[in-house]
């Protein structure tokens, strides 16, 4: 399968990462905006607090489109913009020519760089729930649209039993599974559950009939989905105005 990158992939990846994460989402015209919400650290979500506001994102804008967009977060600071553009470089190395250029036209600053688009192809992922380790149960809650599954300790394993140390989300938007949050818990990385994880996800994501697979990948992560089959489509720069709460959370990688 051959990606290209346009608003209806931009318009379903959006939805699926909002999905995932609980945000509001709205589509006008080739801009996507999700309301973002603050975490307050009790398992609620802030949507009037700092922090929280809406986020543009938009693909391949032209400078109209990000003088229009610059005009609006100028006057409203916390807000955040978020571009997806095609470029060719190394994985990992951030993009300055989309920055670059953002940033002459918005009069914003890059506060996010690094992040890739990335795509598989959900027909080269196996169909089949995973075997998993006896050191490990996986949990799975069915939310409307989107699939949370998590990976706790049993008996077996040397910590013993109940510890989560592992979990990730993936939602289904039409055609598409949106990947997000896969996340390993540090005292027991390096054991595989990353990959288990993403393996897991995707036979749910093919319960339903998911042709393609998206997800933005932080630079550490960009290796290990390589290594499972995604392929990097484009750059993902956040702008903002660079004060204290613009550039909170403006990550959109799996690992957070």
């Amino acid at each position: 399968m051959t990606s290209t990158l346009n608003d209806a992939l931009i318009s379903a990846w959006v939805t699926g990462w909002a999905r995932c994460r609980g945000y509001r989402v709205r589509h006008d015209d080739g801009m996507h905006a999700t309301l973002r919400q603050r975490d307050t650290g009790d398992g609620a979500t802030d949507t009037a607090g700092p922090g929280s506001d809406w986020e543009y994102v938009v693909a391949e804008p032209t400078d109209e489109q990000l003088q229009t967009l610059g005009a609006t977060i100028a006057e409203n600071p916390q807000r955040l913009l978020t571009i997806v553009a095609s470029a060719e470089r190394r994985p990992g190395d951030p993009d300055p020519d989309t920055a670059a250029r953002a940033a002459a036209i918005t009069g914003l600053r890059a506060v996010a760089t690094g992040e890739r688009l990335m795509t598989t192809d959900m027909a080269e992922h196996d169909v089949e729930t995973p075997v998993i380790p006896d050191q490990f149960e996986a949990k799975v809650d069915r939310n409307e649209g989107w699939f949370l599954v998590t990976f706790t300790t049993t008996e077996e394993h040397g910590q013993g039993a109940g510890q989560v140390a592992a979990r990730g989300r993936v939602a289904v938007v039409d055609d598409y599974a949106v990947f997000d949050q896969i996340w390993t818990y540090p005292a027991f990385r390096r054991q595989g559950l990353g990959s288990l994880t993403m393996r897991y996800l995707s036979a749910l994501a093919l319960e339903h009939e998911v042709d393609e697979g998206l997800l933005v990948a932080s630079a550490d992560g960009q290796a290990l989905y390589g290594y499972l089959g995604w392929d990097a489509l484009a750059d993902v720069v956040v702008m903002g105005t660079g004060s204290d709460t613009s550039g909170e959370s403006s990550s959109h990688n799996t690992e957070n």
